[in-house]
């Protein structure tokens, strides 16, 4: 049975296959079939597509010919307006450049500028393609025109915007000086919406494009005001520099019209015309009597005029300090109205040209400053410090100045810079040697001499500018070989330690050649006792005892000698006198005739000579309280042991019926006269 099923399964799977294979042949013939008709087709389309590109090939070459041809005339059409422009640009902007820029508005001021970029369009296709055109030398002639009439516009434009800053807005000016605000160089700012100023760059701009920067206009306006800035403000300085004179303040006192003034200034005149006879007459007297050509006291017109004169040089170089400041202020001016009118690569020139007769200006005042310090430093006035103060000013500005320069270069400035500096180191030595020439002769009451007072005061005023004194001393091969070994911390103030030893060791021996002209040791020691503890007590009060000993470390402890060696130089000129209370032998008991002439000759030797010394003495000056009473207590130590014990010794002894006229003074009256000494130069 599973055989028999197994068979019957196989035949009809059998017969399924058959069946499928016949239906898949008819549907291969069918296929067949449809296969051929469909070549048939293709075929035919293929006849046929190849007959309608035979016949329309022909009609697209014509056709882009067809294009071709009309877009040559469309572009010859143009080319032809365009050029039909160009002959006509002259005639239709004939009339506007003609009337010239409208600089009222930025837009009237455009349509001027597009005016002449037309012109120039025009030049450049003719010079191009027609170059021997006549409407060529048209355009040409109106397009100078234009420019020339542009460049007068923006010139105009520049007159009437530029003007000189007053003396007072230089002032606020620099009184804003540390104000970081103003530092920085910025174009945008109150006149970057300013109609005329936005005018002007549209043409500077135009201008600089065409090849033609305004720079010449630049120079010849804004020059001149900057200058004439730098003029009103020298002239405004210089004014209140005479109304601050003391000259002119006693000038004009002296001018008052009230009768009071008129009154006071007759009898003050009075007064000083017989005070001076009388000074004279006793200097006269003086002379006579010693024999000495010692000069006088100086007179108070002559303090007073060399005040002035200090002050005029410290008022003089504050002035050229300011004018300085100022032209750093002009100098930042200029620089940012130049800013968007020319190129960046012309305005370094721009800049030194326009500011090139400020910076003469400047050269000059500073060059008269310091011509004016030098020549008070050759009569050792401490004017002559004013010139420092002036350098250092400069050099603070220096920054400033780079900054209200940049990009121009500094040198100009720079060179004043380095001219002041080379006229305050020579001035330096030339106060040294005004010190050694110094020709006054020390006063007759052997007071502190001015020299040594001025020399306090130089000195005083060069400690305040130490860190520019330094470095400018420490290119001065001197003062480099004279540091060489010296260890200080602080290189500059070496060097003005140094230069203030030199000064002093000056001074020293001009006190010492001056003392030499007084004929006695004791005024020519209380002549140099007062100077140099005038000079140490100086030295002490302004702190320059340390300054000092940076380069001379016993400087103090050296003046304390010197001190001490001319309290004694004074005590020993009592020598003399002291000789004639030494007896040369002793008394015997019974006094011989021999004896008492000697006892009358030493007396009357003592008595005469006490009484010139006691005259002069008290005609001496020691200005310093307790200086003075030291020496009156030395004296006292000195004279009165000596002279008690010949005093005591002689009471009792007979040698002449006229005692008093021998032993005139007792020890008390000798005391009171000592303690009258220096009191009426005191």
């Amino acid at each position: 049975m599973y055989a028999v099923e197994k068979k019957f399964e196989i035949e009809m799977k059998l017969k399924r296959e058959m069946t499928n294979i016949q239906e898949l042949k008819a549907a291969a013939n069918r296929s067949s079939s449809l296969a051929s008709d469909v070549c048939n087709v293709l075929g035919a389309c293929e006849q046929r597509l190849q007959q309608l590109e035979t016949a329309v090939l022909p009609l697209y070459g014509d056709t882009a010919r067809l294009q071709q041809i009309h877009h040559n005339m469309e572009s010859t059409v143009t080319a032809l307006d365009h050029v039909i422009n160009y002959y006509m640009v002259s005639r239709e902007l004939a009339d506007l450049i003609q009337a010239g820029p409208h600089t009222g508005t930025t837009e009237a001021l455009n349509i001027y500028l597009e005016a002449l970029d037309k012109l120039a369009e025009a030049q450049n296709y003719f010079n191009k393609n027609n170059p021997q055109s006549v409407e060529l030398e048209n355009i040409n002639q109106l397009y100078n025109t234009g420019v020339i009439k542009l460049e007068g516009a923006f010139e105009e434009l520049l007159s009437r915007n530029t003007r000189p800053l007053s003396p007072t807005t230089l002032m606020d000016m620099i009184a804003l000086e540390e104000d970081s605000s103003v530092d920085s160089v910025s174009v945008s700012g109150s006149d970057s919406t300013n109609p005329a100023v936005e005018s002007m760059r549209s043409a500077a701009a135009w201008l600089s494009a065409a090849g033609r920067a305004p720079s010449g206009a630049l120079l010849a306006v804004r020059a001149p005001a900057a200058l004439n800035s730098l003029i009103a403000f020298k002239d405004y300085l210089r004014s209140r520099s005479m109304g601050a004179s003391p000259l002119m303040k006693s000038k004009n006192m002296l001018h008052r019209t009230d009768s009071t003034q008129r009154r006071t200034s007759k009898i003050q005149k009075v007064l000083e015309k017989r005070a001076i006879n009388i000074m004279m007459k006793a200097s006269q007297t003086l002379e006579q009597s010693t024999g000495l050509a010692i000069g006088p006291r100086r007179s108070i017109n002559d303090s007073f005029s060399d005040e002035c004169m200090d002050a005029m040089d410290e008022r003089e170089a504050e002035a050229a300090g300011s004018l300085c400041a100022a032209l750093v202020r002009v100098a930042r001016r200029e620089q940012r109205a130049a800013l968007g009118l020319v190129p960046l690569s012309r305005l370094p020139a721009l800049l030194t040209a326009i500011l090139r007769d400020c910076y003469n200006l400047l050269a000059s005042e500073v060059e008269r400053v310091c011509t004016r310090c030098r020549k008070a430093a050759s009569r050792c006035s401490a004017g002559a410090a004013a010139c420092w103060s002036l350098a250092a000013r400069l050099q603070r500005l220096q920054p400033d100045m780079t900054r209200a320069l940049h990009p121009a270069p500094p040198a100009p400035y720079t060179a004043i810079l380095n001219s002041c500096l080379h006229h305050c180191v020579r001035s330096l030595e030339e106060w040294v040697e005004g010190v050694r020439c110094d020709g006054a002769a020390g006063a007759v009451d052997g007071t502190v001499h001015q020299l040594a007072a001025a020399a306090l005061t130089y000195c005083h005023a060069l400690a305040a500018h130490v860190n520019v004194i330094g470095p400018a001393l420490s290119t001065e091969a001197s003062y480099v070989r004279a540091a060489h070994g010296l260890v200080a911390s602080d290189r500059n103030a070496l060097m003005l330690s140094l230069y203030m030893r030199k000064v002093l060791a000056q001074l020293n021996l001009s006190l010492r050649t001056k003392s030499e002209q007084y004929g006695s040791e004791s005024l020519k020691a209380i002549f140099l006792l007062n100077n140099t503890l005038y000079v140490m007590q100086g030295l002490a009060r302004g702190g320059l005892l340390d300054a000092l000993a940076v380069a001379e470390p016993r400087a103090e402890a050296g003046y304390r000698d010197i001190v001490q060696d001319y309290k004694q130089a004074y005590l020993n000129s009592w020598n003399k006198l002291l000789s004639y209370l030494v007896l040369d032998e002793p008394l015997p008991a019974k006094l011989r005739d021999k004896d008492r002439q000697q006892l009358k000759d030493k007396l009357s030797s003592f008595n005469r000579e006490w009484e010139e010394a006691t005259r002069a003495q008290r005609g001496y000056s020691v200005p310093d309280p307790e200086l003075r009473e030291a020496l009156k207590r030395d004296n006292k130590q000195t004279l009165l042991p000596p002279y008690t014990a010949l005093w005591d010794r002689l009471a009792g002894v007979s040698f002449t019926r006229h005692p008093d006229k021998y032993l005139k003074y007792t020890p008390l009256q000798i005391a009171a006269q000592l303690d009258g000494y220096f009191d009426e130069a005191a």
